[in-house]
């Protein structure tokens, strides 16, 4: 007997709700994977679900016409989805005899880690740690199946639903890279959500000799202008061919906060108290 377990969990942006569809359809999903087209005899037999969030799902092959379990028989098959998912999971690209007829499959599975659901959680076989695919591994290795496997092709020409030039905000928390080209990682100010920005090339030596560990460490306020890349419901989700620019607080003194007219000539207490009484508009 093998079963196979899959955990579904919300996205960050709402911890506490899970959409029913989105939950339901990833582990259809994920049991359409290991389903092997032939052997049209052997289906996945739920053997538990659970009723809250995370939503986790068990599996295991029977075969009909015997009802006795059949893992034997899609074994070969199963091993093969799984190396992909470990592939998927690292945001790479499915090994060549990943089964053709499952990539749609895999990519409507990734396609739901960018949209509603945070992280898809795997027990594979002979593994006792699971696998997780989330938000940048599913963006990185649903590129490399969209695009033609030019990364640069896949940055802006894959499976962003909008691109606009314009800027965002935030404070450094990374610096890495991406595709072998430097990448900061920008917690933006107005939402909080972690946006990767790959640098201009033309910026390069700028960025160079500009950033420091000390810039992530303080979490330095930028700027980053570039390709501004946005997923199907709007957010941004990548920042392309981005320049930085500093933002430098202006310091504020007392002086500068201080206001005699304020109050219209009231004393303190009795502004207060026209405000608790809502006679001040």
């Amino acid at each position: 007997m093998k079963q196979k377990k899959i955990t579904v969990e919300p996205s960050a942006d709402h911890p506490d709700i899970l959409d029913v569809r989105d939950a339901m359809r990833q582990v259809l999903d994920y049991f359409d994977l290991l389903t092997d087209q032939g052997e049209p005899n052997v289906v996945w037999n739920l053997t538990f679900a659970s009723t809250n969030s995370p939503f986790t799902a068990v599996g295991e092959p029977i075969d009909l016409r015997t009802k006795a379990p059949a893992y034997g028989l899609v074994a070969g098959h199963v091993e093969r989805v799984e190396r992909g998912i470990v592939k998927m999971a690292m945001g790479e690209a499915l090994d060549s005899d990943f089964p053709t007829d499952k990539k749609e499959a895999a990519k409507r599975l990734l396609m739901r880690n960018l949209n509603g659901i945070g992280r898809t959680r795997i027990n594979l076989s002979g593994s006792e740690a699971p696998v997780d695919i989330e938000q940048d591994s599913a963006r990185r290795a649903l590129e490399i199946m969209q695009g033609t496997g030019n990364p640069v092709y896949d940055y802006l020409f894959g499976s962003f639903a909008r691109k606009e030039v314009g800027s965002v905000e935030g404070r450094i928390v990374d610096l890495g890279t991406d595709y072998e080209e430097p990448k900061i990682t920008l917690k933006e100010h107005r939402t909080g959500r972690e946006i990767a920005c790959r640098i201009s090339r033309d910026a390069h030596d700028e960025i160079a000799g500009m950033l420091t560990a000390g810039d992530v460490w303080q979490h330095r306020r930028v700027r980053v202008r570039g390709v501004l890349n946005f997923d199907p419901t709007g957010k941004l989700v990548r920042v392309f061919d981005g320049r930085i620019a500093y933002i430098d607080p202006q310091e504020t003194t007392a002086h500068d906060l201080h206001d005699p007219n304020f109050t219209g000539g009231m004393p303190a207490y009795e502004y207060l108290d026209r405000l608790r009484e809502d006679q001040i508009g």
